[in-house]
């Protein structure tokens, strides 16, 4: 990579600002045609001298015309984004702007004004120094870019005034009555090592015979606060006044120095101790006095004359007046930020105010003596530039020399002459090492940049003794702008990803093009003949050959071999080699001809002249063509014929070595495997275009090479690696390139055999590409076997023995990584076939060591041991047999997990069971029940099932369509518990699947169903102890909180909650929350039911093949570990469920639920089961009670009152009977609980039943009645009500005729009857009311008054019928 110079960016109308700074110049801009750049890189190396390159001509009428950006004072942000161009009294602001003609101009953004006027305050005032100064960000959230530019500008009356981006004034001080005539800065720059000084940041002013320094942190402050308050005043519009914070600053008066021009700040410098000395020497004579500490001083270096350069050491620690306040300060108001300024040192605004001015008091500058310099009389210096690291400082004088001067020596180190009117830059380059390994200290390079303007000439030199190493023609008039400062306002912690310089340097052309330099770092290690560069620029040749190629030919692979081969370093010939390997559209063969070409160029130089390197790109070569070799062979061999197979019988006989009745059982379990039966029918001619799908650079992208020096490397296979960098995708890739022979049925492998076994890659880093390819589908049938035993038994053999043999006690190596790739799969059906062909192998192995120790072994006596080495013969066959049984377990597992969603099945592998705890396998079931939404009914036989549920699942048409799917799975759940009868336990079972179904609920909260799911799987759970402990986890753990919150709310609105309440307090929508209430009753039931039967602790077993198991305990366990629950507390709680669920069920109003309870059973609510706080008593206040009595009373009449409607719908009939059945009982129990009168709601429900007509059902409740009289009167009324109804009217001319007849008292009480509204259904036939009268004259006593009465109605009855 060569030297650049780019384009960096633009200005979108740069005549626009010419002819405001210089109304005088009315013409066109340069031609930018004129920028003639040559790189140089294909000249001849041999004969770059230090010639001059031409100058360009141009007349004196144009030099007058482009002299205006050379007369202008310039600043350019380091962050790219302002730009401020001043001449005498005018600025111009511009900033960076999305260009609108987009590609057409080739820069997204260009510089724009944004602001430009006078910024003269003053009569005669003109600008004198600008500076662009970007200011970090105190947020977070920037991206390492700047906050705000701030512009500063300093005015030959002495002020320094500072601007916003947009040019309104926000400090103005006056701190020297000169012109100023420098600004410069110094901002944070981490320390390149340890112990190197961290510096200050701050800004210098420099006059004619005086320099102020402000801290940075000072200014940075400062200017926050002042631009603050300005947005806040033009936010407002009003006025406001501010006291900015004070700045802290030092001034002093530079002496023995007659003229200054120019001057920079190398910072705190700490001398060596010899240095001290000698200093103390020269100054105090020899009786000096040296402190034992040698003083930081700030050292500043200035240019100009008598002497030509002088070094200032400013002592840190003495006496200098550092003003921290602001004591002799005139504030002014801040107007506003718009319409108002201040006058003074101190003033704000955009605009100049007519105000009395007072000229503030300017502080006496400290006297700092010059400590020596380097004198020559008739030189004068123009400027100074310092080097980056602070290591030197370039120059220009009047004499047209450019001077390099060692900072730390004070001494003159080199010289360039011709260079009058130079101006000069600094490039900091930082070595790219990402190519190689990274030193704990980078190399830095610097370069002095010099552009003579006279001579139109750019060059690059390496600083300090180095040559120039690149030249640029660029236009005469152009402007080099090298900030030496950055952000300010970062710290250590803070620069962090901030990059403080977009640029170092750039040159600003009159046409307003800005162009940067880009240095490649190793110019500055090379000279004018470097090999490295030259080698740099033939690789960047290549790079482009090969990009602007599509298809390979002769001619570029003549081209591609030549350029290798004139490259002289071997690394960088290695670069251009791996760029070739990696390009797609070469071939093959193109490849294995470069590489060729290169190491037979290399080897023919000879052993003498090879060095470290050229050896190791020789076995770079060697080794990729060897795997191109190998790429060859494999696809040259995609499709081999041979004789079919025989039976699957046979070849599992034959490869595994197992009897026939192993066999059998082998293809019984794979059969069972049903989600991949359709597989067997694979196509037995598998043919795909190899080269298509795997590139060679694909292939050799796979691999990487590991060098070794020694050509007696024992070890070939420790050469070739898989690269870390590839996906895991592109790994099965490769694994199906190498060994796609496996998976065909019919197919010779000798060929793959023989290339195994010739190539130098790893037999276990091919076994790893084999056994991941081969467990990455579930397409593998047992027909594949004979080929995949083939290939492991060819990597097997070529495999070094102490890893496949072990110890009898022992486990190998080898073996030990099958079986974990074999657990930790997900496919079950090859991991299941791996790990038979595995087991086979085992025992071959460990039969031919065997063999091989006893070669006059009796064969008989050989073949009676063979069973038993398979047994107990090595660990190894033992784990591989535990490892096929426990496949087998998953195989029936998955296949019953087949059952469920394809996005919901869940991966299981043996490693996934082991790890999971005990149960793990049960969860894994219970979830696919859960998900599937299954009816406990649905996990067993038809058989099993009562008559009901026969009847309900009858009727449902949900269970009609799924009845062959739930059949299937019945199926496979029996033959699964067969194998696994501990671990799907029915009471194990039956517990996770209510688990699975409450998490189902907890994360959607409105899917209640699943609670429901959940109580009916609890209630069926047959061990009371197991029963409680997943009840109480279940209420802990899922349902309490809602319960309480629940309570809370329906507390609060006294009826049942809105849609938007339930959701925010409980989670769960209004029409769930009926559901929701029952669902809790059922649990807490469960608890009650449970804590009163006793039973054994349940001990739960594990299968023997899986006692390996470890992991978390299971929730059958931790159920069994539960505390026992309080009977009493319970029991009060299912009192207030019940009540909560009669609100929400009949949408009650009015009820305040916890008011039916008093304070101490109130407390009690917010107790655990476990707790045994203070309950109440059924001895309350009467008021409560009454409560109690009421509110009982409308459960009853709600719950009768709902089967009153009339629907056609069966189902809904017998859930509103239910209904009114359950309820009625539940009541009871209250009022039980409550110690109310449990008759007076018998009563209550047979008046209820018979004023909605439901005659039959009352008759039944009557006969529970013990209040017989009472109950007769009650149901006197309502016989007379019925009896008018009929009389007066349904039938009123049979009724005046009937009443005609009878007394007139009793027709008098029947017209009081008269009133509608007590009966919901008055309409009953004759019959009916028949009966009704002849219940109330039997429960009526003889002799009374209504005894009388009901006589009358029964004669009356009598002759209506």
């Amino acid at each position: 990579m060569s030297c650049q110079l780019n384009v960096f960016a633009d200005f979108h109308d740069i005549t626009t600002v010419r002819n405001f700074l210089f109304p005088e110049l009315k013409s066109e801009p340069p031609d930018a045609n004129e920028n003639l750049e040559n790189e140089g890189w294909d000249e001849d190396w041999g004969s770059w001298e230090e010639e001059e390159i031409p100058e360009n001509r141009e007349t004196p009428e144009l030099d007058d015309k482009h002299q205006w950006l050379q007369e202008c004072v310039f600043s350019l942000s380091p962050a790219n984004d302002i730009v401020a161009i001043a001449h005498n009294d005018k600025c111009a602001l511009l900033s960076q702007r999305f260009n609108n003609e987009g590609s057409n101009s080739g820069m997204e953004t260009k510089f724009k004004t944004v602001w430009k006027g006078s910024l003269q305050q003053e009569e005669g005032e003109q600008i004198m120094a600008v500076m662009c100064l970007p200011l970090a960000s105190q947020k977070r959230s920037m991206q390492g870019g700047p906050d705000w530019t701030c512009v500063i500008v300093g005015f030959s009356t002495g002020y320094i005034r500072f601007y916003t981006e947009t040019g309104t004034l926000l400090l103005s001080q006056l701190l020297h009555s000169e012109p100023v005539q420098r600004l410069k800065c110094r901002t944070y720059e981490p320390p390149r090592y340890l112990g190197d000084t961290e510096q200050h940041e701050e800004l210098l002013i420099l006059f004619k015979r005086a320099l102020v320094t402000i801290d940075g942190f000072s200014l940075f402050q400062s200017l926050r606060a002042c631009r603050n308050q300005v947005a806040r005043a033009t936010a407002s519009g009003s006025e406001s006044v501010l006291q900015p914070p004070p700045l802290a600053y030092k001034k002093w008066a530079l002496q023995e120095q007659e003229k200054i021009l120019d001057l920079c700040s190398c910072g705190v410098k700490t001398p060596n101790p010899f240095d001290h000395m000698k200093t103390a020497a020269m100054l105090g004579g020899a009786s000096a006095t040296i402190r034992s500490t040698p003083p930081a001083a700030g050292l500043f270096i200035t240019s100009g004359v008598g002497p030509y350069m002088g070094l200032f050491y400013a002592v840190e620690g003495s006496t200098q007046p550092i003003l921290s306040d602001v004591a002799y300060a005139v504030a002014h108001k801040l107007k506003s930020a718009i319409m108002s300024a201040a006058s003074g040192w101190l003033g704000f605004g955009s605009k100049h105010k007519e105000e009395e001015k007072q000229k503030p008091k300017i502080e006496t500058a400290t006297p700092l003596p010059l400590r020596f310099g380097l004198p020559d009389k008739r030189r004068q210096g123009d400027s100074i530039y310092l080097s980056p690291n602070n290591s030197y400082v370039a120059t220009t004088d009047s004499f047209g020399r450019v001077i390099l001067v060692d900072v730390e020596r004070g001494t003159a180190v080199r010289m360039w002459k011709g260079y009058r009117d130079a101006q000069l830059g600094w490039v900091q380059v930082k070595e790219d090492t990402h190519h190689g390994n990274r030193d704990d200290k980078e190399r830095i390079a610097q370069f002095l940049i010099i552009y003579a303007p006279r001579r139109g000439i750019l060059e690059v030199w390496t600083a300090a003794s180095g040559p120039r190493v690149a030249a640029f023609n660029v236009p005469k008039h152009c402007r080099l702008i090298s900030p030496g400062h950055g952000m300010m306002g970062l710290n250590n912690v803070t620069c962090k990803g901030v990059k403080c310089k977009m640029f170092q340097c750039a040159v600003i052309e009159p046409s307003g093009v800005v162009k940067s330099l880009d240095i490649p770092f190793h110019l500055a290690l090379s000279d004018k003949n470097s090999k490295r560069a030259r080698d740099l620029h033939l690789l960047k040749k290549l790079k482009q050959l090969l990009k602007e190629s599509r298809d390979e030919s002769v001619e570029l692979q003549s081209a591609v071999i030549q350029l290798l081969q004139d490259t002289r370093i071997s690394h960088v010939t290695q670069q251009g080699v791996e760029r070739v390997l990696s390009t797609k559209y070469v071939s093959s063969q193109f490849m294995q001809q470069v590489l060729e070409s290169c190491s037979t160029h290399i080897t023919n130089r000879g052993q003498d002249s090879q060095d470290i390197h050229s050896k190791l790109l020789v076995g770079f070569c060697q080794t990729q063509m060897d795997l191109l070799q190998m790429y060859d062979q494999i696809t040259q061999d995609c499709t081999q014929s041979a004789a079919p197979h025989p039976g699957i019988t046979e070849i599992l006989m034959e490869n595994l070595h197992i009897s026939n009745p192993e066999s059998t059982h082998i293809m019984n379990q794979m059969n069972t495997d049903s989600a991949q039966s359709d597989t067997e029918c694979v196509d037995k001619r598998v043919r795909f275009d190899i080269p298509n799908i795997f590139h060679p650079s694909d292939f050799l992208s796979c691999f990487q090479f590991q060098p070794h020096v020694s050509a007696q490397e024992s070890t070939r296979h420790r050469l070739i690696t898989v690269s870390d960098s590839i996906s895991l995708d592109k790994k099965v890739g490769l694994g199906k390139f190498l060994f796609s022979q496996c998976t065909m049925q019919e197919g010779s492998t000798d060929t793959l055999c023989n290339v195994i076994q010739n190539c130098n890659i790893s037999p276990t880093l091919l076994v790893d590409l084999l056994v991941l390819y081969w467990l990455s589908s579930e397409q593998r049938t047992l027909q594949m076997i004979p080929n995949l035993h083939r290939i492991l038994k060819v990597l097997v053999s070529i495999t070094d023995k102490s890893n496949v043999l072990a110890k009898s006690t022992d486990c190998a190596l080898w073996w030990k990584k099958l079986r974990y790739s074999c657990s930790h799969s997900t496919n079950i059906r090859p991991a299941y076939i791996l790990a038979l062909v595995c087991r086979s192998l085992c025992v071959e192995v460990i039969e031919n060591r065997s063999k091989g120790k006893d070669p006059d072994a009796d064969t008989e006596a050989s073949e009676e041991m063979s069973s038993e080495r398979r047994e107990s013969c090595s660990q190894d066959t033992e784990d591989w047999s535990l490892l096929v049984k426990q496949l087998e377990d998953i195989l029936s597992l998955k296949n019953l997990l087949s059952h469920g969603r394809v996005d919901h099945i869940a991966e299981v592998s043996v490693s996934k069971i082991l790890e999971g705890g005990r149960g793990s396998i049960s969860e894994a079931v219970a979830y696919l029940i859960a998900d599937m939404e299954l009816h406990p009914g649905d996990l067993y036989a038809t058989s099993m099932m009562d008559s009901t549920e026969k009847m309900e699942i009858g009727t449902d048409p949900e269970h009609t369509t799924q009845s062959a799917a739930v059949r299937k799975l019945q199926v496979d759940l029996v033959q699964l518990q067969k194998k696994l009868p501990h671990s799907l336990e029915n009471d194990v079972l039956l517990c996770n699947c209510c688990w699975e179904n409450s998490i189902i609920w907890f994360k959607d909260l409105d899917k209640v169903h699943h609670l429901g799911f959940a109580m009916e799987y609890l209630k069926l759970v047959t061990n009371a102890i197991l029963r409680h402990g997943v009840a109480s986890m279940l209420w802990h753990r899922f349902v309490m909180k809602k319960f309480q919150a629940l309570a809370q709310l329906m507390e609060k609105v006294g009826k049942v909650p809105k849609d938007r309440l339930c959701r925010k307090e409980v989670g769960i929508g209004e029409s769930f929350m009926p559901d929701f209430a029952g669902y809790m009753l059922d649990l807490i039931q469960v608890l009650r039911e449970a804590n009163c039967e006793m039973n054994e602790v349940p001990v739960f077993n594990i299968e023997p093949v899986w006692q390996m198991v470890r992991g978390p305990s299971s929730l059958v366990e931790q159920a069994v570990e539960q505390k026992m629950t309080n009977y009493g507390l319970l029991t009060h709680h299912y009192n207030l469920a019940v009540i909560m669920c009669a609100v929400l069920t009949f949408g009650m109003k009015s009820a305040k639920i916890l008011s039916l309870f008093d304070s101490k059973g109130k407390h009690a609510f917010l107790n655990d089961f476990t707790q045994h706080p203070l309950l109440p008593s059924q001895n309350v206040d009467s008021a409560l009670s009454s409560n109690r009595k009421e509110f009982l009373s409308r459960i009853i009449t709600c719950a009768v009152s709902t089967t009153d409607s009339f629907q056609t719908s069966p189902t809904s009939i017998s859930k509103k009977n239910a209904a009114a059945t359950k309820w009625p009982t539940r009541v009871l129990e209250l009022a039980k609980e409550f110690g109310l009168d449990l008759d007076f709601f018998k009563r209550q429900h047979v008046i209820e039943l018979y004023s909605g007509g439901h005659d039959k059902k009352a008759e039944e409740v009557l006969l529970t009645v013990n209040d017989r009289e009472f109950m007769g009167s009650q149901l006197l009324l309502l016989a007379g009500r019925r009896v008018a109804h009929y009389l007066l009217e349904s039938h009123k001319m049979e009724g005046v005729e009937l009443l005609s007849n009878v007394s007139p008292a009793l027709t008098t009480w029947l017209r009081s009857l008269q009133e509608p509204g007590h009966l919901r259904q008055p309409v009953a036939d004759v019959p009916s009311i028949a009966m009704l009268i002849h219940h109330v004259a039997n429960y009526l006593p003889e002799g009374t008054p209504e005894y009388e009465l009901a006589i009358s109605l029964v004669d009356l009855v009598q002759s209506m019928s």
